[in-house]
Formats: structure tokens, C-alpha cells, sequence
């Protein structure tokens, strides 16, 4: 077991929002795999990336007190129940466990009807889904559920803690490789590269400078004043949530891109601004907040290392009546510079220690909207695969893009406060911002 490394801004701000994040601040990949997999291939390969990679086997001690170790179901960091405080977040401590083959346990039910199968193995994955916490057990984790001889449902979960979404294509881009490898596999092509540098280390040897801290913190206080006319959306989240499904084709997207150099800007920054159209042309919102989330890889070292560089970001958005593309972006663009000049000690954080030492109080309902440029999850040469998206139903509005297989984007429109018909009429609206001529 490794020294106790004091976490990152980043890692703090991860873990003080746990609790009230519908991702519950973890990475997840859920998968029904179809065909022939060769689940001793699979295994060997995830015990090969856990035992690469020491970050993927860190546990967080809250208040720098205790040990680490311990079981699968109690991580030897934290009961599952214990809720930390700001106190605790603030003298956290991540400490590298030892590494035990066989992180991939298999739970069998081919003992049923293969529609109930598949529809236990989903309940049992949401249901571990619900109860996760990066205190409880913030390492990867694996679960494949034998549905019958050729259809498997495999769940990897891994705190965002400690793993980001650009550590996340590494993860999963070097367990496609390894599975193809023991499975006699040609793996899949234009696989990303991890480095083997130590994430933990990093921390250590990086800490941020107590005046860059500060200069954050005044950033997010700003925020506190901030006028917010949100229009008629309802912010208060409902018991379930209304998703909504549309694709972009590769061509499409292509012209999208296109355009960007001379905008100055780049995909990101025109999708949130079509959403910020939207938003103003179906409920009239002119001033709100989005949240969303950067990366800081500026040294070079960070590349391609598996670790947490993304913390959540606040951005402010302001449409008035009869404003367009051009009028919206440079506004956009603007606003996520400062988020990242100030991301060294993301909001929530920043928050926290405004208001310290009072309990931490998590921000207001706003715009959360990801967008991701990598495919997501692995990519086991051979098999089928076909993604759930499993989810606690607390958004109020969460907008994500991901890439598809053949180079188009996948948008997803989830909220737990709008009414179908209102969500129908927003991605409507900002389907034909986003193809004017479709």
C-alpha cells in the first residue's frame, strides 16, 4: 500500500459533489454484449489495466484518517452510508491499494427465460448504479452478468474522482487491446495510447499554489450576483425523467466542424450556443447558467496519463431577442476561457470555501451539457455491443453529445422538471438551429 497523498482541487470538488450529481460522479460503462465473448479474455484484460494503472485502484480516507484496502462491497475507505463534510473533503487523503487478480466477478442467470435474464441483469446494474460513492468505493470495478450462451451484460464503474472523461477513452481504448490480446483478436484500429506515468504522484509533485487558489475562488464569487431570468422552464425536478434521441450524421457534422476555424471557435462552443438559442426562442430564457466541465492537460506529461483533470465549470448565458450564431458564440467562447483560466478550483469547491464553515450546499438547478469527442467505453473485437444509460432522474436539463461509430454525433436531451412536450419543443427547436436546411 502506498503513502497517502493529499487529493487535487479537482479531486475535492468531484467528491463534495457526489452525493448530488446524477452521475454520483462516476464513470459508466453498461453494456449488452452480443455474440461470442470470450469472458476469460475479458477478465484477464481488466486485471491486466487495474494492475497497469495505480490510480484505478485508489481509495479516498476521508480527513486523512484511517486506512485503506479492504473488501470489493467496503473499498476500506469509508462505510458505505458515511456522508463526508467540507472538513473532511479538505484534508482527504488518496491512498494506491494493492493489486488482487480477479476484478471481474461474473454473476450467472441462465437459470431463467433470457428476456427476464437480460431485465434482472439491468435492475441488479441500476441498482448498483443508485448506491455508488466515491467513498465507498471509488476503484474500477467490473460486473458481468451471464444472460445466456451468447448475450452477456457487462457494468464498469470508476469515480470521475479519478478517472476523467479523456482518461476514460485511454482506459477504455487499452482494454479493448488487452482483451483482443488474449482473446487472439486483431485489435480495433486508431486505439489511444496511456501513458504509465503515476497519476498520484503527479498530485503530489503539482500541487496548486495557494494564490492561484485564491484567485479562483474571487472568480466563482462573481456568480453569487449574477442576474438569472430563466424564463419558463420549471427548475424544480420531478420523480422521472422525459429523455429525447436524435442523431447527427457524419456529413452533417462534418459541415458543422467546418465551420468553425473561421467562427474562431470551436464545435463545443457552437452546439452550447444553438442550445442557448433554443433555450431563448422555446422559454424565453435570457440570462442563466450552464454548468459543464474542463480539462487542464497543459503540461505536457498529462497527455495521455489516466487520472482527473476535469472539474465542473460555471457558465454564464445571455441571449436577447433576434440575436444569431455569431451574435451568441463570441459570448460562449469568452465565458469558457475564464471558466478555464479559473478551473483550478472548480465551483463547487469555490462554493464551499465562500461559505466554509458552513455545511456544503450544492449549486442551484442549471443547464449541465457535455460533450464528448472520443467514442466512449470499450470496443471488444468480435462482439456486438449496445450501450444502457443508466441514470438517478435528478436533471433538471442535461444535454450530451457523443460520438457514433461512423463519425456522426448522438444528442441526448434528459430532464426530470420539463414536460414532454416542452422537451419536444426544445429539441425541436434546437434540431433545426443545429441543420437549418434538414
Amino acid at each position: 500500500m502506498s503513502e497517502p497523498v493529499a487529493v487535487s482541487p479537482t479531486q475535492e470538488s468531484s467528491l463534495l459533489m457526489a452525493p448530488h450529481n446524477p452521475s454520483r460522479e462516476f464513470m459508466s460503462w453498461v453494456y449488452q454484449l452480443n455474440g461470442r465473448l470470450d469472458v476469460g479474455a475479458l477478465a484477464q484484460a481488466i486485471d491486466d489495466v487495474v494492475e497497469a494503472h495505480e490510480v484505478l485502484r485508489t481509495v479516498f480516507v476521508p480527513g486523512g484518517s484511517g486506512s485503506s484496502g479492504g473488501s470489493r462491497s467496503s473499498g476500506g475507505a469509508a462505510p458505505r452510508g458515511h456522508a463526508p463534510g467540507l472538513e473532511d473533503v479538505a484534508t482527504a487523503e488518496q491512498v494506491v491499494t494493492p493489486f488482487r487478480p480477479g476484478v471481474l466477478w461474473i454473476v450467472d442467470l441462465e437459470d431463467r427465460p433470457k428476456v427476464l435474464a437480460l431485465a434482472d441483469a439491468v435492475r441488479a446494474v441500476e441498482a448498483d448504479y443508485r448506491d455508488l460513492s466515491p467513498w465507498a468505493e471509488p476503484r474500477l470495478t467490473a460486473t458481468l452478468y451471464r444472460v445466456a450462451p451468447k448475450t452477456h451484460v457487462l457494468s464498469i464503474f470508476v469515480a470521475e474522482a479519478l478517472v476523467d472523461g479523456e482518461s476514460g477513452t485511454l482506459v477504455a481504448a487499452e482494454l479493448s487491446r488487452a482483451y483482443a490480446k488474449h482473446a487472439g483478436r486483431v485489435p480495433p484500429d486508431e486505439l489511444a495510447v496511456p501513458g504509465l506515468a503515476s497519476y498520484v504522484d503527479f498530485v503530489r509533485d503539482h500541487p496548486v499554489p495557494d494564490a492561484v487558489q485564491q484567485r479562483a475562488v474571487s472568480h466563482w464569487e462573481s456568480f453569487r450576483e449574477l442576474p438569472v431570468a430563466a424564463g419558463d422552464w420549471p427548475m424544480a425536478p420531478g420523480p422521472r425523467a422525459t429523455t429525447r434521441f436524435f442523431n447527427v450524421p457524419a456529413d452533417e457534422w462534418g459541415l458543422l466542424v467546418a465551420t468553425t476555424p473561421g467562427m474562431a471557435a470551436v464545435p463545443f462552443v457552437v452546439v452550447l450556443s444553438w442550445l442557448e438559442l433554443a433555450l431563448s426562442e422555446v422559454v424565453g430564457a435570457e440570462r442563466f447558467v450552464g454548468t459543464s466541465a474542463v480539462s487542464n492537460r497543459s503540461r505536457p506529461e498529462t497527455k495521455d496519463m489516466i487520472g482527473n483533470f476535469v472539474g465542473p465549470v460555471r457558465l454564464p448565458a445571455e441571449v436577447h431577442a433576434g440575436e444569431r450564431l455569431e451574435d451568441v458564440s463570441p459570448r460562449v467562447m469568452v465565458a469558457l476561457r475564464q471558466a478555464i483560466a479559473a478551473s483550478a478550483v472548480p465551483v463547487p469547491l469555490a462554493e464551499a470555501r465562500l461559505q466554509a464553515p458552513a455545511p456544503f450546499v450544492p449549486p442551484a438547478p442549471t443547464v449541465a451539457f457535455f460533450m464528448f469527442g472520443e467514442r466512449e467505453g470499450p470496443n471488444l473485437a468480435g462482439v456486438r455491443q449496445r450501450r444502457f444509460r443508466v441514470n438517478t432522474g435528478l436533471d433538471v436539463l442535461r444535454v450530451n453529445c457523443t460520438p457514433d461509430d461512423r463519425g456522426g454525433r448522438n444528442f441526448f436531451f434528459i430532464s426530470t422538471s420539463a414536460p414532454p412536450d416542452l422537451l419536444d419543443r426544445l429539441v425541436h427547436a434546437f434540431r433545426r438551429h443545429l441543420a437549418p436546411t434538414g
